[in-house]
């Protein structure tokens, strides 16, 4: 099953090796970094919605 794994990058609380860590050992994953902290999701929505758009679209 393809996995989307979007992380928030430096600005992180969630060190980034452990964030590739995390994504390794999935079979097809895709990792987006977007910038803005843990909740990309309200931080950085058009970034956030660009890269499950991209996603859901391949």
């Amino acid at each position: 099953m393809p996995t989307l794994l979007i992380g928030a990058g430096p600005t992180s609380p969630i060190p980034q090796g452990q964030v590739t860590a995390f994504a390794g050992p999935l079979p097809d994953v895709r990792l987006a970094t977007v910038g803005g902290g843990h909740p990309v999701h309200e931080t950085r929505p058009k970034e956030f919605l660009a890269a499950m758009e991209a996603f859901l679209a391949a």
